[in-house]
């Protein structure tokens, strides 16, 4: 195939562009001069823009008397041969990767080089599939350092889920039955196209976090904004699609966090100051109950180090949160905190991963039979619940939780004024019998 398009130089003002083209050719060829020993030579992809040409290999051969150069086709060795039908529409579909890349080019106005169709062509499934997209962009991004590490697993673990969903729905319409986990090999056995990211299929997914996942509220918005940060990274990189996010919108009420109460709390002070928890659930207490008492994330507390600690009777932090605004934040000390903190030096703590962590504070909430399912964040949100209910007022907790808005801080008014109106249910007792 020849093509012959006019481009603009990008310099030039629009009134007075001037005009260049591009002569791009694709065809199928064969390299007759090396001949294997079942008598067939391997056969390539030639593709050429404005002179300079590059051989794509097709990983295919053929007789070189069954090929016709003029027209750069195979032809059949005999009637009805099955491979000749094969070969042709496995060269087609290649072929049509490389006129794609060039539409492409050509749609947005950009300038193509040989260099950049090689690499385009290669990369093809990544900039085919939108899941291989993220994956590949996601592992770009913790390479150079423009995300932390704990972002990119968290990116990772969304990108895991709606892989899940898609191959969920795919095998849902070949009406096969679920496949076993995927392998890193075929870690996305179904390729997902971009033409296909709808909001209906955005639909879908939250459906899918809901009732297979059961997933809150929270925890889905969660998922639809690491899959719209990088459908964006797509747009910004010249991805030709329809944003599915234009006609989809996910609302809903935020509830309110759980916190322990203070019953609750001496819980679990007890079972770590007893001993008779296992050693795993003890050192994930140490951590957690200091965080009860600090309102540390768990991002802080696992690099918190005894230096934070040179001002005696306070805590003294730049949050990994907020780390590039540096502001530092200074915690006062409760007495019972030195009782969680063992080592003598360098770290404070010796903690397990978060997703570790939560699994063991499950199993915790369900020993002690707290009614919710306790996470890291747990502690933070009891910290800044139970100093309202101690008789704090909002504008220190602002200070103590390192927020630059007031208004993040008063949801800790609003759980306080809850478990208040909660409390009123004691009159219940009073009419069981009656």
């Amino acid at each position: 195939m020849r093509f012959r398009i006019a481009k603009y130089h990008p310099t030039f003002p629009k009134a007075f562009r001037m005009v260049f083209t591009h002569n791009f050719n694709v065809r199928v060829i064969i390299k007759d001069d090396f001949v294997k020993k079942d008598g067939t030579s391997p056969l390539y992809l030639y593709v050429s823009i404005d002179g300079e040409w590059i051989r794509i290999p097709m990983k295919l051969a053929w007789p070189p008397a069954f090929f016709d150069k003029a027209a750069g086709k195979l032809k059949p060795r005999q009637p009805k041969d099955k491979d000749q039908v094969d070969y042709t529409l496995i060269i087609n579909a290649e072929a049509a990767k490389v006129n794609e890349i060039f539409k492409t080019y050509r749609l947005q106005e950009r300038a193509l080089t040989i260099q950049q169709l090689e690499k385009d062509f290669y990369e093809f499934n990544n900039r085919l599939c939108f899941l291989r997209y993220w994956a590949k962009e996601s592992a770009e991004r913790v390479k150079r350092k423009k995300i932390e590490r704990a972002t990119y697993n968290c990116h990772q673990a969304s990108l895991n889920k709606f892989n899940a969903f898609w191959i969920r729905e795919v095998e849902k319409k070949l009406k096969k039955k679920p496949a076993p986990a995927a392998t890193s090999e075929d870690r996305f056995p179904y390729p997902l196209p971009f033409t296909q990211l709808t909001g209906k299929l955005l639909e879908n997914f939250t459906a899918y976090c809901k009732t297979v996942h059961e997933n809150d509220p929270v925890t889905i918005a969660k998922n639809l904004r690491d899959i719209k940060t990088y459908i964006n990274r797509a747009v910004v990189d010249k991805y030709v699609f329809e944003n599915p996010f234009k006609n989809f919108k996910f609302k809903f009420t935020e509830s309110l966090p759980h916190a322990h109460t203070e019953a609750e709390l001496v819980a679990l002070l007890d079972l770590y100051n007893q001993g008779q928890a296992p050693e795993h659930w003890r050192k994930v207490l140490q951590y957690y109950l200091y965080s009860c008492f600090t309102g540390l994330r768990i991002s802080d507390i696992v690099l918190m180090n005894h230096s934070n600690l040179s001002e005696p009777g306070w805590l003294v932090l730049t949050p990994f949160k907020t780390r590039r605004f540096g502001k530092v934040v200074r915690i006062p000390l409760h007495s019972i905190c030195q009782s969680f903190i063992t080592s003598a030096e360098g770290q404070l703590f010796d903690t397990f991963s978060e997703p570790y962590t939560n699994r063991i504070l499950k199993k915790i909430g369900s020993h002690l039979n707290i009614p919710f399912k306790m996470t890291t964040h747990t502690a933070r949100h009891t910290f800044g619940t139970l100093f309202i209910e101690l008789g704090g007022d909002v504008v220190t907790l602002k200070d103590y939780m390192g927020h630059s808005k007031l208004e993040t801080t008063m949801k800790y008014i609003h759980i306080s004024e809850k478990r208040k109106k909660e409390k009123i249910n004691v009159f219940d007792k009073l009419f069981k019998d009656n």
